[in-house]
């Protein structure tokens, strides 16, 4: 968000503290040294908060892109072969309760899809300016929900769906999550100074699935807590499950440089209490094979696919360019032994 028309002060309530890219700059893949045990880089110049979903035998990610509209990929292969979809993904035009800076800018953030069992239809989750808090010393963002026939869009918002925290701190990078009973939730982070991850449950059936709250938000993790020093930022949570545990990923630090990482923590129950893992899942390192910096953002295979054994991840990293502008993408197959997850080389 370094691009928007925002004081200093609130730049650093955003998620992932991330720059809003180029639509235009559709580049070849970056090239760079090659790993092992994790594919990529892919989908260069820029494909942060990169979400995942896969249908019909293929894997579907959205992104950040230029705080107008977000950006979409798929692949065949996961670990090859991604491609970027046409826009435009979401008619952000269309939510009533969105603001935008002088420049246009809406401040979309991370974007995250499902397709809902009621109607066949899928559903974006996303962040964006709130309207009423632009041109005040505290914007912030609201999560919204938008409804398409195509999993590639366009989305259009379904604007009785959206939660706002103007008393407090705003609201940004949603996830879903079904869990084996059939509930859905919605995960998502409290913008910095509060700072927490939360979830909250979302009708699971019938016309207004995915698009309406059950309930109040519950909170899980904040940052800087249980012993942990988070570089006073945690964001970008996830929740998947195998076996009868809970698996709730997130990043924590800065975004642009090598200090970001992917963390996680587990627990028997959707609504915690989670126990945070000492050891991080991803962080800046040599051990692939490569020069890997800046992992985070990731978002996971949230079906286990008939294997309780491994979870699909996808995740930017920066590039040797150090640039906030150039977050590429990332792919690897996560080991899942009991409560503990790795990345084998």
């Amino acid at each position: 968000m370094f691009r928007f028309s925002l004081p200093l002060a609130v730049l650093f309530t955003t998620s992932a503290l991330s720059s809003p890219l180029s639509l235009a700059a559709r580049r070849p893949e970056a090239t760079a040294e090659q790993c092992h045990g994790i594919s990529g880089p892919f989908l260069a110049p820029s494909f942060p908060d990169p979400s995942l979903y896969y249908i019909d035998d293929t894997w579907y990610s959205f992104g950040t892109s230029n705080g107008k509209d977000f950006q979409g990929a798929k692949s065949a292969e996961l670990k090859s072969g991604w491609s970027k979809l046409d826009g435009p993904i979401l008619a952000i035009d269309e939510a009533t309760w969105a603001g935008q800076q002088e420049n246009g800018v809406y401040g979309l953030w991370a974007p995250d899809v499902f397709q809902r069992t009621s109607d066949s239809k899928f559903v974006m989750y996303f962040a964006a300016l709130d309207k009423e808090t632009i041109g005040t010393d505290n914007v912030q963002h609201c999560i919204g929900a938008a409804i398409s026939d195509e999993i590639g869009g366009v989305y259009h918002p379904e604007n009785d769906f959206v939660q706002c925290n103007r008393t407090s701190s705003g609201v940004i990078d949603p996830a879903w999550f079904k869990d084996n009973d059939g509930k859905q939730y919605i995960i998502y982070k409290t913008e910095i100074p509060e700072n927490w991850l939360e979830i909250r449950e979302v009708r699971s059936s019938g016309p207004k699935e995915g698009v309406e709250f059950v309930g109040n938000a519950q909170k899980l993790l904040q940052v800087n807590g249980q012993g942990f020093s988070d570089g006073n930022n945690m964001e970008a949570p996830y929740i998947f499950r195998r076996g009868d545990t809970y698996f709730l990923t997130y990043s924590t630090h800065f975004t642009g440089d090598g200090s970001y990482d992917v963390q996680y923590a587990t627990a028997k129950k959707v609504t915690g209490p989670y126990t945070r893992v000492k050891t991080p899942l991803l962080k800046t390192t040599d051990t692939f094979g490569c020069t890997l910096t800046g992992p985070g953002g990731a978002s996971f295979q949230r079906n286990a696919q008939g294997d309780e054994g491994v979870a699909k991840i996808i995740f930017h990293g920066l590039t040797d360019a150090m640039d906030i502008n150039k977050r590429v993408v990332y792919t690897a197959t996560v080991q899942v032994d009991g409560d503990k997850l790795s990345i084998q080389p």
